[in-house]
């Protein structure tokens, strides 16, 4: 085999995992979101879609703040504040309230983690949500 056949091998390979990846993204049971540094939903999955009550072409670009309406735990102010953490990558769990499109809130547990580049900048912020059955 020559080394451009090795090379075809290796995107081949690539592909495949990335495929994988955002198979089990959007078939996660999870309501699953990742943000880009200014607090724009870049990707969601279908069960958060379907917690929100949102198409997948609504939810992308979407402020951050247009669906969560409080961190009752009051943990961070402000977008900005959340990415200024410092060493803090993985928030813990704390309760939130999302709104859905028809108006309606939901609550919910979430959490969030920081993924970093070589420079110590925030590439994008993956968050997660889980009912509460509590209120």
């Amino acid at each position: 085999m020559t080394a451009a056949h090795l090379g075809d091998a290796d995107a081949t390979q690539t592909v495949a995992e990335t495929a994988e990846s955002l198979l089990a993204f959007e078939n996660a049971a999870l309501p699953l979101a990742v943000c880009d540094p200014t607090g724009h939903i870049i990707m969601c999955n279908r069960a958060l879609r379907g917690l929100l009550g949102y198409e997948l072409d609504e939810l992308l670009g979407m402020p951050v703040g247009d669906v969560v309406a409080t961190d009752q735990d009051g943990q961070y102010k402000s977008w900005e504040e959340r990415l200024d953490t410092g060493a803090d990558v993985v928030t813990p769990q704390r309760r939130v309230t999302l709104w859905r499109k028809d108006g309606s809130s939901v609550p919910v547990w979430a959490s969030s983690a920081l993924v970093r580049d070589t420079d110590g900048a925030v590439r994008y912020v993956i968050a997660r949500a889980v009912l509460d059955p509590g209120r």
